[in-house]
């Protein structure tokens, strides 16, 4: 059954523990700090995503994607993460 309104892939959503907001370009930095943690891909399929070749093919992905979100602290405002949707 379809609304007629349209579903926003990139919504700002902010709670007391943690912020979405739409994934930006110069958010690499922060993410790839995050995500240079080996041990965060140790039961992903992605087990190399860790290495920045392998990292920047995935983030240029979740950018073209126009679904993909950063997750931030609240408490503090750092990165912590990102999310998207896929097949929508």
């Amino acid at each position: 059954m379809e609304s007629g309104m349209p579903f926003d892939l990139q919504p700002v959503l902010k709670g007391t523990i943690l912020q979405l907001r739409p994934l930006l370009p110069e958010d690499y930095r922060a993410l790839y700090s995050v995500a240079a943690d080996p041990l965060i891909w140790e039961q992903h399929p992605a087990t190399d995503r860790y290495k920045e070749e392998v990292f920047q093919a995935f983030f240029r992905e979740a950018l073209e994607s126009g679904g993909a979100l950063i997750a931030i602290d609240s408490k503090d405002g750092q990165i912590i993460g990102s999310s998207r949707f896929h097949a929508i």
